[in-house]
């Protein structure tokens, strides 16, 4: 009996382990998949315009970049953006020139292949287009609903000339001209727009040159950056508003945009621009018509008018008791976007982060006996000379 009993016990043991291995898989998802996430960045309706998240400004592989067009779109998107410009250098290819050394010793010469420039009739030539067709080959596959804007960047020497980006092209191949006032022109004629970059790379000054005096004068700068990755250049702002130019914040990516911004937990710089529909029609019209708000760490710069009308649509300032006796009012404050605002009274800032709201009570002028209105400066929002603007928000709008 005893035997049987060991017997019994040593199959079940056996059946048991048996039983066991056959669950083993032999492939075990440590995660479930998910592809294309979004980080949506919600923003305001803005006197009945739509604010479109945009970067007008970024490198691939081609030139000096660290990610291919296709890697670009997918960065963009999952950063929340909705309009992109892929602005590879025109005249400077950095990274085809490591790729002709790593290939010159299957070169009969075993030199590595003459390197390309625009300018160099003699030297291999590239599409330049084909840059942007395979950003939109991109798009198309993942399904994204995306505007790709076909664009380049231009550069001379930085301390007299410096770089310019160019937006709304037809054919990138046909631009090229030694003098660069004329292949402005060039971009002009295809229906393009230009706009002046990084204004104080590698100069250490927002002062026009010489060059920049001639094509400014001229009519052949439609915008300039005033901020650029984590760069912003205060006296750009007035500049833009005396010359009627519109203004942009753009990451100037060659890296990788989660390295950048992601660890620091801001969103990456970008431009709002305020149009109807997100068409390159109704974009380039918003940009003419200097509809932007430039962002970059939580900071928006633009114009001061621009800015309030934003900070109103954004901000909820409902009015949920009244103390005639007291002679004060309490305001509940809400932020229905995803960018933080700092609202400052006197001594006092009030953090009015996204998706939250915050209370305020106010009292009575002393002069005029009159109730205080909720008017705040907005010290994350800059405009003409450095200043923040003054905002007074609509009660119960």
């Amino acid at each position: 009996m005893k035997k049987l009993f060991l017997f019994l016990a040593f199959a079940g043991l056996s059946l048991s382990t048996a039983s066991a291995q056959k669950k083993i898989p032999h492939v075990y998802r440590t995660c479930n998949e998910v592809y294309n996430r979004r980080t949506e960045i919600v923003l305001p309706q803005v006197n009945g315009y739509n604010c479109y998240k945009a970067d007008f400004h970024i490198h691939t592989t081609y030139s000096d970049g660290r990610l291919n067009p296709g890697g670009r779109v997918l960065e963009a998107w999952s950063d929340g953006l909705d309009i992109i410009a892929i602005t590879d250098h025109y005249e400077g290819y950095r990274n085809v020139k490591k790729f002709f050394k790593v290939t010159a010793r299957f070169n009969p010469d075993g030199q590595p292949t003459k390197y390309l420039s625009a300018f160099d009739s003699n030297s291999l030539k590239m599409d330049f287009n084909a840059i942007h067709d395979e950003a939109v080959a991109q798009r198309d596959k993942s399904g994204f609903d995306m505007l790709i804007i076909k664009g380049c960047e231009m550069a001379r020497n930085a301390k007299t000339h410096g770089h310019f980006n160019c937006l709304f092209l037809k054919d990138l191949n046909t631009l090229y001209n030694k003098d660069l006032s004329v292949a402005f022109d060039n971009v002009h004629a295809q229906g393009g727009l230009v706009i002046h970059n990084h204004p104080a790379y590698m100069r250490g000054t927002t002062d026009k040159s010489e060059f920049h005096e001639q094509v400014y004068s001229a009519g052949k700068i439609d915008g300039v950056e005033v901020a650029n990755g984590y760069s912003f250049y205060p006296p750009i702002v007035r500049r833009c508003i005396e010359e009627k130019l519109f203004m942009v914040g753009c990451t100037d990516e060659h890296g990788e945009t989660a390295r950048k911004y992601g660890m620091l937990g801001t969103y990456r710089t970008m431009t709002f621009v305020l149009a109807k529909e997100m068409t390159e029609k109704a974009i380039k019209d918003a940009l003419l018509k200097r509809r932007t708000i430039s962002y970059s760490a939580g900071e928006l710069i633009g114009e001061e008018e621009l800015l309030a009308d934003y900070l109103n649509a954004a901000v909820e300032c409902r009015l949920t008791k009244v103390d005639n006796e007291a002679g004060k009012r309490t305001f509940q404050l809400t932020n229905t976007t995803s960018i933080p605002y700092r609202l400052r009274r006197g001594k006092l800032i009030y953090e009015l982060d996204p998706f939250r709201s915050v209370t305020i009570t106010l009292g009575k002028n002393k002069e005029s006996g009159k109730y205080i209105d909720p008017e705040f400066s907005v010290t994350n929002m800059w405009h003409v000379d450095f200043k923040h603007p003054l905002v007074t928000l609509e009660i119960d709008k």
